[in-house]
């Protein structure tokens, strides 16, 4: 009996760090409601980069387990559904192996009848910050996020 339970004790510890066993814990850390807490933007010839977190005041976020999302807009008072999905991106360099997660989310706008989405590099998930950068043709958003629940 003492074997088995040593047994699955090394399959849990050579599982949870796989790359899979990161990305599942990245995914757990990330459901929940979410708020924006700051918001930067910094063109591509800019020197500085301009806070706009009066555009996404009030705004939040919501990740559930199965990958369903909910954005409520404050400024329109107005909550979008959605999806959302976590990928992790192995790149070798000369200092080692980086890892690098992405996190994409899209929504369905029923007022403009479209879709919008933030497709963004996670730099940081933690247990109630997430920072993430968004790329556009133009520059790129710095959002950092604070977890309500």
């Amino acid at each position: 009996m003492k074997k088995l339970y040593f047994f699955l004790l090394i399959v849990i510890f050579i599982s949870s760090c796989t790359d899979r066993g990161r990305l599942e814990r990245r995914e757990n850390r990330i459901e929940g409601k979410w708020y924006f807490h700051r918001a930067f933007y910094k063109g591509d010839l800019a020197l500085f980069r301009n806070n706009i977190i009066d555009e996404y005041k009030g705004d939040e976020i919501t990740f559930y387990e199965d990958g369903f999302a909910e954005y409520y807009d404050a400024s329109l008072d107005a909550y979008f559904e959605g999806d959302w999905f976590l990928t992790l991106h192995k790149t070798r360099t000369s200092q080692g192996n980086e890892r690098l997660y992405t996190l994409d989310m899209e929504f369905v706008d029923y007022i403009h009848r479209e879709r919008f989405g933030f497709y963004s590099n996670a730099t940081k998930i933690g247990f109630n910050n997430l920072n993430l950068e968004v790329y556009d043709d133009y520059g790129f958003y710095t959002f950092k996020l604070n977890k309500i629940d």
